[in-house]
């Protein structure tokens, strides 16, 4: 029986692999996953919208989804579209330049408004960007007595912008009360003085610029009490020699006024040895006599002052003349004038009954005897003789060159001045 082979049995060459179990896989933590995302995706997004590059899309978002609810912190939650409310739209403090306006909002919004005249115009006040409710703008550098419209307008943080309007005008310019001078008068001129009086509308200072050109160069001291009446004395003048002047006042708002350019000419030298007598150059002879109401008045009492005195008779021609004479008495202030009517050689009852007929208010004297006629050569009446303010006689009017006008005495008045 044959035997069997010795031989070795053949040698596998397959490995053999011992299962152990499933091979597991290697996964990285979760937390790192979170966090690798937030730093790729994340973050750069969140650092673009703070730039604004996601503005515009997110925008576009938010108007798309705008009807649903969705939680305000969301970068794309609701847009808000709804303007402030603007109300108790206001104009006070109105003057001719300026005023205020003011309104409420119902959530905090600036401030600014817009100003449009009628010509079209319109300018924009400074924005006010603080966020506020009560609204208050002032407005200036407007003119007077015009209508204005206003355009008042809110922003809220998110851009919306609400307006209101109001019309108001402007005050009118208050009319000027302007300071007037009247009534000018020059008196008691001499060689080296003068008085200037005149008049103004509202109580106001005294004060003259005089000199011997129009440029004056002189002023006398202010008289700063607030009068109506004015009077002002020029001293250390020169004789025979033209001066002008012009008067100043100034009332208790400030307003100051100033007449034109006048002038006047002072008087030659006379001295004491001047002759006397009736004719124009000579000193009038003094007298006294009494008045209808028995009081005296004696010439040479009026120096400084122009006198008028009129010998007159109750007769047609001084009837004449007696009007007009008391015309110029009317007219003219007794402090640069003084008027005495002399009933020549009549009775106190004569010369009452013409003065009652006549209407008289000047001042009347009696010369029953003549003898102040005397001294002045009248021989017919009526008579007048001018004097001025240093007692020389300047002009005479006798009959028959009697006086026909106020406005004839008042040239002869102020030829002396």
């Amino acid at each position: 029986m044959p035997y069997a082979s010795a031989q070795q049995p053949p040698v596998s060459t397959k490995k053999t692999f011992v299962d152990t179990g499933p091979i597991r896989v290697r996964r990285f933590p979760t937390v790192l996953v979170v966090i690798l995302i937030i730093a790729v995706i994340v973050l750069p997004g969140f650092a673009a919208f703070k730039a604004g590059w996601l503005e515009a899309p997110l925008n576009s978002v938010q108007e798309f989804i705008s009807g649903i609810d969705l939680p305000q912190w969301l970068p794309i939650g609701s847009k808000d579209t709804t303007p402030p409310v603007i109300s108790g739209v206001n104009v006070s403090d109105i003057t001719q330049t300026g005023a205020v306006i003011t309104w409420q909002t119902d959530e905090p919004s600036t401030s600014q408004v817009m100003i449009c005249d009628l010509g079209g115009g319109c300018t924009w006040t400074e924005l006010d960007e603080s966020l506020i409710t009560n609204h208050s703008v002032n407005l200036s550098d407007l003119k007077p007595n015009i209508d204005y419209h206003l355009t008042a307008t809110s922003t809220d943080d998110k851009g919306n912008q609400a307006i209101d309007e109001i019309d108001f005008t402007t005050l009118a310019e208050a009319a000027v009360a302007t300071l007037t001078i009247s009534g000018i008068q020059i008196s008691n001129i001499t060689d080296l003085n003068a008085t200037i009086s005149w008049v103004t509308d509202k109580p106001a200072t005294t004060q003259v610029e005089y000199g011997t050109t129009n440029a004056y160069g002189s002023t006398t001291a202010l008289d700063d009490r607030l009068a109506t009446s004015h009077s002002a004395s020029l001293a250390g003048l020169k004789p025979i020699t033209i001066y002008h002047f012009k008067v100043k006042s100034k009332d208790a708002s400030g307003e100051e006024v100033a007449s034109q350019d006048q002038t006047f000419t002072t008087r030659s030298i006379v001295s004491a040895a001047t002759e006397i007598g009736p004719e124009v150059g000579k000193l009038a002879p003094d007298f006294t006599l009494p008045t209808m109401d028995d009081k005296e008045v004696r010439l040479n009492d009026f120096r400084g002052k122009i006198v008028m005195i009129n010998f007159w008779q109750d007769i047609q021609q001084s009837r004449n003349e007696l009007s007009v004479i008391q015309g110029v008495y009317d007219k003219w202030p007794d402090d640069n004038l003084a008027i005495f009517a002399i009933s020549w050689k009549q009775t106190p009852s004569v010369t009452q009954s013409v003065a009652n007929t006549k209407g008289l208010t000047l001042p009347i004297l009696l010369d029953e005897t003549g003898e102040v006629a005397a001294k002045y050569n009248v021989l017919h009446s009526p008579a007048t003789f001018f004097i001025d303010t240093q007692g020389v006689i300047r002009d005479i009017k006798g009959y028959p060159a009697t006086l026909k006008s106020v406005e004839q005495v008042e040239s002869i008045l102020k030829s002396m001045q």
